[in-house]
C-alpha cells in the first residue's frame, strides 16, 4: 500500500477522514481509531498497534480521538508498545485541535502537537520495527511528541521507506513538560529509503534535549549491510522555538547526527549547539555520503567530524561556525570532498587533516599512511590578490601531477598563526564540472612532485568594509580536499567602499 497522507483534523474530521482514505486505498486496509490515553483496552493505542499487526500487509491508518480538544493527551506506557510487524501509519496530526507548522524559518515553529507517547515508566523504545520483518514492511509517524525514553523515541531495525515528519522532542507542550530521551530516531543496519523531516514546512521535526544522538545510522553488522539510502532533511536539532519565535537550546549530549552507513543524504538541517560534533561520520561503512546545506554552529566540538576511515563523503555547501573545535576535523580516510562551505570563526582551523592543527606542506608523494586524511594534500602557496570590486588573485600549487581544482575564499578572521577558514565572497570562473578553478600538475617532476602557477580572475561578491583575507583549497580528481591555505591580505584598491571601482 503506498502511503496515504491523513489531512491535518478538526473538530469532526475523523468521519470524514475516514471516509476519504477508505475511497483512495485498498478496501483491506483498515483504520483503528485510538480514542483515550490508555495503556491497554479498547480505544487505546496498545490496541490499535495490535490490530493493524493483525491486519497484515494490506496496512493500516491510525487515527486519534481522544477527548473533544487538544490536550496534550498524554499516553503513560506501563511496558513496551507492541513492535510494529505490518504497515502503518500513526497519524497524530488528526487528534482535533493539532495543526502542522507552516513556517520556513528555523527560529519559529507554529506546529500543535496533541499527542504524547511518554515512556516514563522506564519504557526503552517508543515505537519499535523489528529487524524480523519483510524489507517491504513500512511506517510512518507524524504529529506525535515522544518524552523520557531510555533508549530511543523511534527504533528502525527492519523494513523499508519510513517515515518520521512533523514530530517533536524536548521542551514543553501547553504545560506538559517533555522528558529527555537517550536517542532521537535510530536507523539499523540494513534499513533503507527512511525520510527523516521533509521539504515541506509540516514535515520539519523538532529534536532537541536528547542524551545521544538526534539521528543515528548504523553501519553494519554481521547479517545486514550498513544503513543506506535514507535521508535527514530540512530538521531543527538541539533546540525548540514556538509560533512568537521564542526559542529554547536543548542540545544533544552527543553529535546532532551519527553517520555509521553509506549513501545517505544530510541537507538543509539546522543543529547547532551539539554537546560533541554536529555531524559525525565515522568507519569504513560510512561512504557515498552527501552533506549539502546543512548548520553546525557552536557545538562543543567540530562541526563535522569524519573518522575511522570514512572515504568518498562530499561536503558541499553547509556552513560551520563558532564550533569548540575545527570547521571540519578528518582524522583518517580519503576522498572527503569540502567544498564551497562557509567555515569561519571557529576555535580550531577551518579544516583539519589528522593531527589537530595546521599541518604544513610536504611532498604530497610520500603518503605516511594508506588512510592518511585526504592524503595530506598540499594547500595552494598565494602570492598576490587584489581589486576592488573585480580583481586577481595568484598563486602557485606543487604536489604530484594529475588535475586539481583550487577554490578561493574570503575570511576577516585569521588566528595567530596566519590561518583561518573561509567563506564565500569569490566569484570566479567555473571549471566544467561547475566547481571551481581547474589546473594540472605536469609530469615534469621534482622528487615525485609538480607545480603549476595560477591566475584567477575574481568577482568580490559581499562587499567587505573590514580587511579581507583570501585563503583557498585544493581538491584532486578523487575528491580529496586539502587545508586552507594560510591568509593572504586582499588588496582592495577602490577608491570608495561603494561596490565601485
Amino acid at each position: 500500500m503506498n502511503r496515504i497522507v491523513a489531512p491535518v483534523a478538526q473538530s469532526c474530521a475523523v468521519l470524514a477522514l475516514t471516509l476519504a482514505l477508505a475511497s483512495a486505498a485498498s478496501a483491506a486496509v483498515i483504520f483503528p481509531h485510538v480514542t483515550n490515553v490508555n495503556d491497554t483496552g479498547a480505544g487505546s493505542l496498545r490496541a490499535a498497534i495490535t490490530a493493524a499487526n493483525a491486519n497484515g500487509p494490506d496496512g493500516a491508518i491510525i487515527s486519534f480521538d481522544i477527548g473533544s480538544g487538544c490536550g496534550p493527551h498524554v499516553i503513560h506506557l506501563n511496558t513496551p508498545l507492541p513492535d510494529l510487524t505490518a504497515e502503518v501509519h500513526i497519524e497524530g496530526y488528526t487528534q482535533t485541535g493539532s495543526s502542522k507548522n507552516t513556517s520556513s524559518n528555523v527560529f519559529i515553529d507554529n506546529a500543535v502537537i496533541c499527542i504524547v507517547l511518554a515512556g516514563d515508566n522506564n519504557v526503552a523504545d517508543g515505537l519499535t520495527v523489528p529487524a524480523s520483518v519483510a524489507d517491504s514492511m513500512e511506517m510512518s509517524v507524524l504529529g506525535v511528541a515522544f518524552s523520557g525514553f531510555t533508549h530511543a523515541a523511534v527504533n528502525l531495525r527492519g523494513g523499508s521507506n519510513h517515515l518520521f515528519a512533523g514530530n517533536r522532542t524536548g521542551g514543553h507542550l501547553s504545560g506538559f513538560s517533555i522528558d529527555t530521551d537517550s536517542y532521537g530516531v535510530i536507523i539499523a543496519a540494513g534499513v533503507h529509503g527512511v525520510t527523516v523531516g521533509g521539504t515541506d514546512p509540516g514535515d520539519v521535526n523538532q529534536l532537541a534535549d536528547i542524551t545521544h544522538n538526534a539521528v543515528y545510522i548504523d553501519s553494519s553488522n554481521a547479517s545486514n549491510p550498513a544503513a543506506h539510502g535514507n535521508t535527514i532533511t530540512y530538521n531543527r536539532i538541539g533546540y525548540v522555538a514556538d509560533a512568537a519565535g521564542n526559542s529554547v537550546d536543548l542540545p544533544t549530549g552527543g553529535a546532532s547526527m551519527a553517520i555509521g552507513g553509506y549513501a545517505n543524504t544530510i541537507t538543509y538541517n539546522y543543529a547547532p549547539n551539539s554537546g560533541a560534533s554536529g555531524l559525525h561520520i565515522s568507519n569504513l561503512d560510512a561512504h557515498g555520503n552527501i552533506v549539502e546545506y546543512n548548520d553546525f554552529a557552536g557545538s562543543a566540538g567540530d562541526g563535522i567530524l569524519i573518522d575511522d576511515d570514512a572515504h568518498d563523503n562530499t561536503i558541499l555547501g553547509n556552513g560551520m561556525f563558532n564550533n569548540a573545535g575545527a570547521g571540519i576535523r578528518v582524522v583518517n580516510g580519503q576522498n572527503n570532498d569540502i567544498v564551497y562551505n562557509n567555515i569561519d570563526y571557529n576555535i580550531g582551523i577551518g579544516i583539519d587533516l589528522a593531527e589537530a592543527g595546521p599541518t604544513p606542506n610536504d611532498n604530497d608523494s610520500m603518503q605516511p599512511a594508506p588512510d592518511y586524511a585526504n592524503r595530506g594534500l598540499n594547500f595552494p602557496l598565494l602570492q598576490s590578490a587584489a581589486g576592488a570590486h573585480t580583481g586577481t588573485v595568484t598563486g602557485m600549487l606543487t604536489t604530484i601531477p594529475g588535475d586539481y581544482v583550487i577554490n578561493l575564499y574570503g575570511t576577516t578572521n585569521c588566528s595567530a598563526g596566519g590561518f583561518g577558514g573561509g567563506q564565500n565572497y569569490f566569484a570566479f570562473p567555473l571549471t566544467a564540472n561547475g566547481m571551481g578553478y581547474k589546473v594540472t600538475v605536469p609530469n615534469l617532476t621534482a622528487q615525485g612532485q609538480g607545480s603549476v602557477g595560477f591566475s584567477i580572475p575574481v568577482t568580490l561578491v559581499i562587499n567587505v568594509h573590514t580587511p579581507l583575507y583570501v585563503t583557498a583549497t585544493t581538491t584532486d580528481s578523487a575528491g580529496n580536499t586539502s587545508e586552507f591555505s594560510s591568509c593572504f591580505l586582499y588588496q582592495n584598491d577602490s577608491i570608495f567602499f561603494n561596490g565601485f571601482e
